[in-house]
């Protein structure tokens, strides 16, 4: 990204082109310019960028002091984020107040100025000499930023030899324009940073909390399980005759069984990343007929037809990660079947150049318009869904898996006509 906005930024021709612009720098000085943006763009670390902007404005207009002073907008304040010669370290990290002294008016109305005795200008504000103990005489400040926001200002303090010059303000202009794209992309790039350290951290948090609630889950499961299986062991003759002792005792079998299941979901959701994919390749109708064979029951049940065909074309993907999409996906399909008709169910493909999509359609109850966004989102279940049993873990599930095949997945659907489930992969 940085080489690229560098050569897009030279390819303007900001120097070369609009020679007059810069009438009183000499070629040498535009040759040490672009040498300039070279070194700001070969980093996107904010402090070193910020650190070379300092030495370069120092020894370019020769001056006792200068600072980089840039806009905090928590606290609607400009702040000295570095600053060289005297005072400087007295003076980093303090805040200015917007508008205030020649920093704030400079921001404020984005207009370079150079004055030669500040103590006669109104907009002097002498805070800051009291703070460093040094007496400012002349100064020059100009604006960092683009057209679309404003990003700070570059102030430099008391020429060493005679007074600042126009020379000194269009090359304090140049390197502030450089400086600008220099210190947005770096801001851009800390703030991606410090998002991917804050995502890496709650991934962890997410993983330590999920590994201690399914310990702290299993184990009064277990122990549930194990004693409901003894209990039965000792009353076999009386759950002959108590129809419904015995079904009580199935369904505390069952929903172990299901909250097991959840765990293990669960588990397997949070962690999920591209680092556990394993590609081979093989045929989608094999998986598909593993599916309906582990769905047996419940497609006899519901008295449903799955409806693919057996030659599909062989595709290379993660091949378990690819069968729990679609048995996720089946299994929706069944789960939410309409009552009044006989549930049908047709996988299909379809190919393109680069991707190829996979369609599951179904005859069934449908989504509303209300819950089609939220359906893949964890623990998030439709209106329907108090017509069969589950977690809301599913299509969270499929999504995170299709995503991480750099996929996507959506649906088209209406109460009571059926729904149809898209999930596209790249080829």
């Amino acid at each position: 990204m940085k080489n690229l906005v560098f050569n897009n930024f030279y390819k303007q021709g900001l120097f070369m082109e609009d020679r007059r612009k810069y009438s009183s720098v000499s070629n040498t000085e535009l040759h040490l310019l672009n040498q300039i943006g070279r070194d700001f763009s070969s980093s996107l670390d904010f402090e070193s960028i910020i650190d070379m902007i300092m030495s370069r404005v120092k020894d370019v207009i020769k001056c006792e002091a200068s600072s980089v002073i840039l806009f905090d907008e928590t606290r609607d304040s400009l702040v000295f984020y570095a600053a060289s010669g005297a005072g400087a370290k007295e003076v980093e990290g303090l805040t200015i107040p917007r508008g205030k002294g020649f920093a704030g008016w400079v921001f404020d109305n984005q207009e370079a100025v150079i004055v030669d005795e500040v103590n006669k200008d109104p907009r002097f504000y002498s805070g800051i000499d009291d703070i460093t103990h040094m007496k400012t005489g002349s100064l020059i400040c100009v604006p960092v930023g683009n057209k679309d926001k404003k990003l700070g200002v570059i102030e430099g303090i008391n020429k060493i030899d005679g007074s600042f010059t126009g020379r000194d303000l269009d090359l304090l202009i140049a390197i502030s324009q450089l400086a600008g794209i220099s210190i947005e992309n770096s801001m851009i790039h800390r703030n991606l940073e410090q998002k991917n350290n804050d995502l890496d951290r709650l991934n962890k948090e997410m993983d330590d909390f999920v590994n201690i609630v399914s310990h702290d889950l299993q184990t009064p499961l277990a122990s549930i399980e194990g004693y409901v299986g003894l209990i039965k062991d000792e009353i076999t003759s009386m759950l002959e005759s108590n129809a419904d002792l015995n079904n009580y005792l199935n369904r505390i079998e069952q929903n172990c069984k299901n909250m097991f299941n959840f765990i293990s979901h669960l588990r397997s959701l949070v962690r999920l990343n591209k680092d556990s994919l394993s590609f081979q390749e093989f045929d989608p109708a094999a998986v598909l007929d593993e599916i309906c064979a582990l769905l047996e029951d419940l497609i006899r049940e519901k008295n449903a037809d799955v409806i693919y065909n057996s030659s599909l074309h062989v595709i290379r993907y993660d091949r378990t990660l690819f069968y729990h999409i679609l048995y996720n996906l089946v299994q929706n399909s069944l789960k939410y079947s309409a009552k009044c008709r006989k549930p049908v169910i047709k996988i299909e493909t379809e190919e393109e150049e680069n991707e190829i999509h996979f369609l599951i359609m179904d005859n069934g109850a449908g989504i509303s318009k209300d819950d089609q966004e939220k359906i893949f989102s964890f623990y998030t279940r439709g209106k329907n869904a108090k017509m069969a049993d589950g977690y809301g873990l599913g299509l969270a599930f499929v999504k995170k898996i299709v995503e991480l095949f750099d996929g996507k997945v959506w649906v088209e659907t209406e109460p009571d006509k059926g729904s149809i489930f898209y999930f596209s992969l790249p080829r």
